[in-house]
C-alpha cells in the first residue's frame, strides 16, 4: 500500500487476487486519475514464462480499441522488479454478481448486454487476439452517461494471439489446459490448438446461465 509500478502509479485499495497476480485500485500520479494496478505475485518474478505470460495479457489487451474491451493505461517492471499492468477503472458490477442478485436475466436484458460483449469479441478476433476465459466474471456491467448496462469485456489474462507467420515461441506446451472448466469448449478442455470458435461456444454458455440461472 503506498507503493507505485515505476513511479507513476500510488496503490490507494487492495481489490482481489487471482492466479498470477493481485488486483489494487491506484492513482495514475500524472493525471490524479483512478486506475486499476494487477501486478503479478512476487514467486512468479523469476519465472520468465509466467513474466511473458503477464505480459502478453497486456499486448494483447492493448491491441484492442473497442468501446466494450477494458483499455490498458501501462504495463511494465519497476525499480523493484515488481511487474505491473495498469488499467481503467470500473464503477460497475460483474455479470455474475448481477446473475446473484438479478438472475435469471430478462431475455431483453440478455440480448443487450450479450450484443455489446459480442462486439467486443468480433473487433478482438479481427486482431487475432482469442480470449479463452470468457465467463460472467470476466464480463462488467456498469451505468454510464444514462446508458444502463454499459458492457466490459475484462482480463484477458490467458488470451491468445494469433498473429498468422509471427515465429515467435509458443508460451504454452503442447496439452497444456487454461480456462475455467464449465465455459471450455471441448477443444479446450483436451489441451488442443483454439481459435475464435472456443470463445463462441463460452458465449453460448454464458447466454444460456444468464437465461436460465444456472
Amino acid at each position: 500500500m503506498g507503493k507505485g509500478g515505476a513511479k507513476k502509479f500510488k496503490v490507494e485499495k487492495h481489490l482481489g487476487v487471482g492466479g498470477m497476480g493481485k488486483v489494487y485500485k491506484a492513482r495514475q500520479v500524472s493525471l490524479d486519475k483512478a486506475v486499476v494496478v494487477k501486478v503479478l505475485h512476487d514467486q512468479f518474478r523469476e519465472d520468465p514464462q509466467l513474466v511473458q505470460r503477464f505480459q502478453r495479457e497486456a499486448k494483447a489487451a492493448s491491441r484492442l480499441n473497442h468501446p466494450n474491451s477494458i483499455q490498458i493505461i501501462d504495463f511494465g517492471q519497476d525499480e523493484g522488479g515488481v511487474v505491473f499492468m495498469a488499467m481503467e477503472f470500473l464503477q460497475g458490477q460483474d455479470l455474475f454478481s448481477v446473475l446473484k442478485k438479478d438472475g435469471p436475466i430478462a431475455p431483453d436484458r440478455v440480448a443487450k448486454i450479450m450484443i455489446q460483449v459480442c462486439s467486443a469479441l468480433a473487433e478482438a478476433h479481427e486482431q487475432h487476439v482469442v480470449h479463452r476465459d470468457l465467463k460472467p466474471e470476466n464480463i462488467m456491467v456498469e451505468d454510464r452517461r444514462g446508458t444502463k448496462d454499459f458492457v466490459k469485456v475484462l482480463d484477458f489474462g490467458i488470451a491468445k494471439i494469433q498473429d498468422p507467420g509471427e515465429g515467435q515461441q509458443a508460451l504454452t506446451q503442447a496439452g497444456m489446459v487454461f480456462g475455467t472448466p464449465a465455459y471450455m469448449s471441448p477443444e479446450q478442455a483436451r489441451g488442443l490448438n483454439l481459435d475464435s470458435r472456443s470463445d463462441i461456444y463460452a458465449l453460448g454458455v454464458v447466454m444460456y446461465q444468464l437465461s436460465v440461472g444456472e
